[in-house]
């Protein structure tokens, strides 16, 4: 997963081989990104009726120098 830096480059902030299909990416008040490995690629609907999703599912935590957008 990227993220766009203020200069306008991009940088790596988590890359690793089970971060398949990232899928909601909620920032949490301990100052840590939270994302879902969700493999919906890998459902039978898209690999010709056969199930390819493979256990255990994944969440992953990183931290990042930016808090949540907390709403009232």
């Amino acid at each position: 997963m990227l993220r766009r830096r203020p200069d306008g480059e991009f940088e790596t902030v988590v890359h690793d081989a089970r971060l398949l299909w990232p899928d909601t990416l909620p920032v949490a008040t301990d100052g840590h990104l939270y994302v879902t490995a969700n493999q919906l690629h890998r459902q039978p609907k898209y690999q010709r009726g056969q199930d390819l999703r493979r256990k255990p599912y994944a969440l992953f935590r990183t931290p990042i120098d930016a808090g949540p957008v907390l709403l009232r």
